[in-house]
């Protein structure tokens, strides 16, 4: 964009174009339980200005604005209404259904998941988790047809709700409280159910739970097997993202993947297919995360990039990751993990350098051949780039944010993604060698960071309270924009309006709090 000759930002199609398609999609939502007629009116407006930037030859490049709006209204419109229309309202009676899940029993109660439930003559579409209560010894396994008998209740469809959108992504529509179960016949779980069930009971068989649960998060980003307390503990001290497979993850996968390929002459377009495909089904085993997903794409794309010589833009390799998880999952775009997944790796592209060279002039007026300073300087630089673009969305969903990611990012993360690489090596060990032993060797390694964790996390100044809203948010994020490298203007013009907008979002805080 350019006002008098000057250049304002890069023209990025791909970063508007993901923009509208959220603008879009937050649109529809808002909309949802709205006359049918308003949404017709909304997308038959849409669809004019496709056509009218279509043959005005002044905005014709710009066509594709409206069209992303359109796609985001007619997607999550077509999904809330596709959802709506396969769950049935709450059930009392028997029903029979596929265990879709290990069974968890713990404090007298027992879990899993269920799928094909069979209800009144007709399949349902979507799974529901189950809760017996009382002592159960389950005579069935994942795979296994059941009857239950008890009450089943749909998901219900609450607007904005991180909650119900995160429910609906892993496809649970229901939830039951059994009176009793019976089992009817044997089955065997499906792929990929069947490996994560091998790898959690080799977890679990040779650790103990507060290792299997750990090791559980780092390897398959399942983080319900991790005790409230101990979940605490590593949220204040800021390392709970590290229980989210994610860029770190994938990034630090992709990267051995391709090395040893490299290493034993695999051309780099053999290599970009075989860590792309690998990436993939490793993101399956991790359930289709909103985040290893945006990982996996933007590895993928970036890869192709050098695998096929052409330029690298990582800001274009985001929003692209970013279509392609909305356009298949609309409701993606109101998930805790997509936005913070999305957001901090914005941060890192946007404030990462600034922050890095400021550290690196310190460290060098200090002691220029110092390199214990230059990593700290880098690794403050990316913890602190990260956590001051969710500070919001952190404060929003979680009411606290840590304060001691600094320290943990520098002397705990080096130590975790040791952990992340040792754990996938004595994983794949013991699976081919069925020496289940060897992944007991993960207890040891996990005990300092159990150690670190809870003595950080129990300190009174390890989080402290912070409350937002969603208009602090956006206004938040526009600052960042604003003041980041992405805008080329002066640095009194960025001043005078970080400024203005922070004025502007206390003042429409204050407002809402009012009203």
């Amino acid at each position: 964009m350019t006002i008098r000759g000057k250049r304002i930002f890069n023209y990025r199609p791909l970063v508007i174009f993901a923009v509208a398609l959220a603008l879009g999609i937050v649109i529809g939502e808002a909309l949802y339980g709205t006359h049918v007629a308003l949404i017709v009116c909304l997308c038959a407006l849409a669809f004019l200005f496709v056509l009218i930037f279509s043959f005005v030859k002044r905005v014709r490049k710009y066509f594709y604005i409206p069209l992303a709006l359109l796609v985001g209204l007619t997607g999550i419109t077509a999904s809330n209404a596709v959802y709506d229309a396969n769950c049935i309202k709450d059930y009392n009676g028997e029903f029979t259904a596929t265990v879709a899940s290990e069974i968890i029993v713990e404090n007298g109660r027992t879990k899993f998941y269920v799928s094909d439930i069979s209800c009144d003559g007709k399949i349902l579409k979507y799974k529901a988790f189950v809760y017996i209560y009382g002592e159960l010894e389950p005579d069935f396994n994942a795979g296994d047809v059941v009857r239950l008998s008890g009450k089943l209740a749909s998901n219900p469809h609450k607007k904005f709700d991180s909650y119900y959108v995160s429910n609906r992504a892993k496809k649970i529509g229901y939830f039951a409280n059994a009176d009793s179960v019976v089992k009817l016949s044997e089955g065997k779980p499906a792929f990929p159910l069947n490996i994560q069930m091998t790898i959690k009971k080799l977890l679990y068989v040779n650790n103990d739970s507060y290792t299997a649960g750990i090791c559980q998060a780092l390897l398959l980003g399942d983080k319900g097997a991790i005790d409230d307390g101990a979940y605490e503990n590593i949220a204040a001290s800021g390392l709970a993202h590290v229980l989210a497979v994610s860029g770190l993850h994938i990034t630090a996968l992709a990267a051995a993947l391709y090395f040893i390929l490299r290493k034993i002459k695999v051309n780099s377009k053999i290599s970009f297919v075989i860590v792309t495909v690998l990436t993939f089904l490793y993101s399956m085993l991790c359930s289709f995360t909103a985040s290893s997903l945006r990982a996996v794409i933007m590895t993928a794309v970036l890869m192709f990039a050098s695998a096929f010589g052409l330029k690298k833009d990582s800001l274009s390799s985001l929003s692209l990751a970013a279509i392609l998880i909305m356009l298949f999952r609309p409701t993606a775009v109101m998930e805790v993990g997509f936005l913070l997944s999305f957001v901090s790796v914005l941060g890192i592209f946007m404030f990462y350098k600034p922050f890095e060279r400021a550290g690196m002039k310190v460290v060098r007026k200090i002691s220029p051949k110092r390199e214990i300073g230059k990593k700290l300087a880098t690794v403050c630089a990316l913890s602190f780039s990260t956590n001051i673009a969710t500070l919001p969305l952190v404060g929003y969903f979680f009411g606290r944010i840590p304060t001691l990611f600094v320290i943990s990012n520098f002397f705990v993360l080096p130590y975790v993604m040791f952990m992340y690489a040792a754990l996938i090596i004595l994983t794949i060990v013991s699976l081919i060698t069925t020496v289940g032993g060897i992944a007991g060797i993960m207890r040891f390694i996990v005990y300092p960071f159990k150690l670190y964790v809870t003595a950080a996390g129990g300190l009174p100044f390890a989080s402290v309270p912070v409350s937002a809203s969603i208009a602090s948010i956006i206004l938040y994020l526009l600052i960042m924009i604003f003041i980041s490298r992405y805008v080329f203007v002066q640095r009194r013009t960025r001043v005078v309006g970080a400024v203005s907008a922070a004025a502007l979002s206390v003042v429409v805080c204050a407002l809402a709090a009012l009203v």
